[in-house]
């Protein structure tokens, strides 16, 4: 039975955990400090750890589920405790690359950074979302058909990511497409509760939802609606007016992200984007 140790016991670090142990692995789960986490675990069969006196010998994967500042002082620790000659170690994180494993890269490790391109929210759900998510990947050349094994334990896509990739940008992206668009909806539905209830999220949905859909089909600047796109400067003074001071600085950095998208999609003319941009400068 193949045994794999899972560093980092939140959502990412659990619901690796789970997908491992469906495939019938021996698996580990690593934690700092005792938690609920740990009986969590052992429901599942899985080893809940404290020290890595106590991970076996025969770990062939370690899998870093750790914060993005952490996986390098887990690394070293890990180099100077745990034999890692030709065991395969995996980070999860989109913003680092190879480099971060160094560690025990230098004691013979196999090293590997493979990002879900997902949400983690729950365990037993997430594993189901990774079965049909992609996963980018960077690895050196002995980690390669490690992580292409790990990929189909999870049944994710791997896509490579290329040299020269700007993993800032590429991870910003993600979440701008997801912890942003999850704040700006919690404010959307703030907004709306006195009006429609205990139906705001039907409303919010439905309308989040139409959205993805003309910008996928039309592009994202075609596919935008509303006051900005129609100059309606009344409008756009109209909303700013109804705002606290907090939230009129909140609303300036998003009019001014849909300002440049109408114009560079010529929807805008040239004038009134510079007169929605004004208006907006004097609410910050």
């Amino acid at each position: 039975m193949k045994t794999t140790l899972i560093l980092g016991p939140g959502r990412v670090g659990r619901a690796l955990a789970l997908v491992h142990r469906q495939a019938k692995e021996d698996v580990y789960l690593m934690g700092l400090a005792e938690g609920a986490w740990m009986e969590w675990a052992r429901d599942y069969g899985i080893h809940p750890l404290l020290q890595w006196s106590e991970v076996p010998a025969s770990t062939a994967v370690v899998l870093f589920c750790v914060p993005d500042s952490q996986i390098l002082p887990v690394a070293e620790n890990c180099a100077a405790v745990f034999p890692c000659n030709s065991k395969l170690f995996i980070h999860t994180s989109g913003m680092h690359d190879l480099e971060v494993l160094k560690p025990v890269s230098l004691e013979g490790g196999f090293v590997a950074a493979m990002h879900p391109v997902m949400q983690f929210v729950d365990p037993e759900q997430d594993i189901e979302a990774l079965r049909h998510a992609l996963v980018t990947e960077t690895a050196d050349p002995n980690a390669r058909e490690g992580v292409l094994e790990v990929a189909e334990v999870w049944g994710a896509r791997p896509v490579r990511l290329k040299a020269g990739v700007d993993r800032r940008r590429y991870h910003l992206g993600l979440t701008l497409a997801s912890n942003h668009i999850t704040a700006l909806l919690g404010w959307s539905a703030e907004l709306l509760e006195p009006v429609f209830r205990d139906m705001t999220w039907d409303v919010v949905e439905q309308m989040a939802a139409q959205a993805m859909h003309a910008a996928r089909q039309e592009g994202a600047s075609q596919a935008l609606t509303g006051a900005v796109v129609r100059g309606d400067i009344s409008t756009v003074e109209g909303h700013l007016q109804s705002l606290s001071q907090q939230e009129k600085h909140r609303y300036a950095g998003l009019l001014d992200l849909v300002v440049d998208l109408a114009e560079q999609g010529q929807r805008l003319p040239h004038e009134a984007a510079d007169r929605m941009r004004a208006i907006a400068e004097e609410a910050r």
